[in-house]
Formats: C-alpha cells, sequence, structure tokens
C-alpha cells in the first residue's frame, strides 16, 4: 500500500531558494516508496463537477506572476496516461462517482509541478491530477478520498495546497502571527488524532476563516484525510513564510513508507 500525502506548497519560486522545507521534501522523498502512478489534487484546479486532466500533450502552466525569470524558463518532466486515466474514470463511477475528462485541461498548475519537483528530481510515473469540485461539500471531499482509498495499492494520492493561506496578511520577517501558529498547532494535533468530526468542526471557526479568507487551498486537505486507512497524519516538514504561511505537511499510512 502507498501512503497519502498532503502538501503545504507555498510560493512558487520556493523551488529556486534553499529552505528548510525544501531540504525536508528532498530527505522525505527517500521514504516514499515506488508507485505505479501519483493521482493528485491541487488548489489550484477547481471545478464545479469532478473532472480529470486531458491525457494528451501535458505542459507545466505558469499560474502566476511577478516572480524570477527563472521560475518561468524552469523545465520539468510530467505526463499523464491514457489507459490509468480511463481505468480511474471506470473505477469512480462503478463507485457512483460522475467524472469526466476536461478536454481543454492539457496543463499542470504550479500546485502540482512545484510540489512534485521537490519531491522527485525526475519523475518516471505517470501523474493524474483530479480537479477539486466545488460542488462538493467538505464531508463529500472526505468521502471522495475514502473511495480512493482502493487504489492505494497502486497509487500515491497527493493533496497540495496550504495549513494556512491569509495572503493580505503577509509580511516580512521571522515573527509569526499568533493566530496562525495557533490554527497550525490545533490542525496537526486534530490531525496526530484523526478527529474528523474535529476537522469539520475546525472549518466553521472564526480562526479558519482568518487563516482562509478563501478556502481552496485548503480543500486538498479534507480529500488526503479522507484517503487515509486510519485517518491519522504524521507531519514531515514544519516552517512559516511571510509571518502567516505555514508549510505544514503530513503523510497518512506509514506502511506506504520506506522507513
Amino acid at each position: 500500500m502507498n501512503s497519502s500525502l498532503f502538501i503545504s506548497h507555498g510560493a512558487p519560486n520556493i523551488i529556486l531558494k534553499n529552505s528548510l522545507s525544501k531540504t525536508n521534501f528532498e530527505s522525505f522523498s527517500k521514504r516514499i516508496k515506488k508507485p505505479q502512478y501519483i493521482i493528485i489534487f491541487s488548489a489550484h484546479y477547481l471545478t464545479k463537477t469532478l473532472k480529470v486532466i486531458n491525457y494528451e500533450k501535458n505542459s507545466l502552466l505558469y499560474d502566476f506572476y511577478g516572480f524570477e525569470k527563472e521560475l518561468y524558463e524552469f523545465k520539468y518532466e510530467i505526463k499523464s496516461d491514457k489507459d490509468k486515466t480511463l481505468n480511474l474514470i471506470t473505477y469512480l463511477e462503478k463507485r457512483g462517482i460522475e467524472v469526466s475528462i476536461d478536454k481543454d485541461k492539457f496543463t499542470y498548475d504550479h500546485g502540482v509541478w512545484t510540489a512534485l519537483s521537490m519531491i522527485y528530481e525526475k519523475l518516471n510515473v505517470p501523474v493524474i491530477q483530479l480537479s477539486i469540485p466545488t460542488s462538493y461539500s467538505y464531508k463529500q471531499l472526505i468521502n471522495l478520498g475514502e473511495t480512493l482509498q482502493g487504489l492505494k495499492e497502486e497509487a500515491l494520492i497527493i493533496g497540495s495546497g496550504g495549513i494556512t493561506h491569509n495572503l493580505y496578511d503577509m509580511q516580512n520577517g521571522t515573527t509569526i502571527k499568533e493566530y496562525a501558529k495557533n490554527f497550525n498547532k490545533e490542525l496537526i494535533n486534530i490531525i496526530n488524532k484523526g478527529k474528523e468530526e474535529q476537522l469539520l468542526a475546525l472549518s466553521k471557526t472564526t480562526a479558519f476563516k482568518q487563516n482562509h479568507p478563501s478556502h481552496e487551498h485548503f480543500l486538498p486537505l479534507f480529500i488526503i484525510f479522507g484517503s487515509a486507512k486510519d485517518k491519522k497524519g504524521v507531519s514531515f516538514n514544519s516552517e512559516f513564510f511571510y509571518s502567516n504561511i505555514s508549510m505544514e505537511s503530513f503523510y497518512f499510512d506509514k506502511e506506504g513508507l520506506l522507513c
């Protein structure tokens, strides 16, 4: 069985800089079993209904602005697979989940390729990106993850987003804002214990809204939480950027790790 991962991907130029997070992601890669393929959800691919990226002519999407020239020149070999995409669709449809190919979607957003490039220097397995369906409730996203559990003998399931994501209140400096620090600490406790009711309750709090003025970066966590057999996750990276952006990242189902 493979693990499930939630990765806080941070700003896209993290791949160009030396940081504790980048070092931790690179080190963690040595602990991951090689899957047959990867299923990934990104905060930057939202659709009303569940979609899967087109498996033809895949490339990178540089969906950001104002960053270093080197970031727009960064190359990373990544592609999907026709047979595995069609098998995934069949698997989900047999379990009552409607899904379709997003025929005009060929590119992987930065939530996918920045996260994967920090873990895998070179990818030699297909990557199937599923959208986050905005018509789903948080509970339905957890249920979607639970449905995907049956594929974990083959696939590594990854969610790429952010534990905190208040871009309006970022500041340079080393002081971490209390509201972000406290939210991060509470979430670690919930994930460590695998408490679904507490996770759903947290999403209704003032603290959640303060850390997530919009919720798209938190949504992948619900799916990944659901995809875990025992729901208990362990952090493999802890760092803050810009005073309130947490890079906290978790693995679930340690049986999927080599050590």
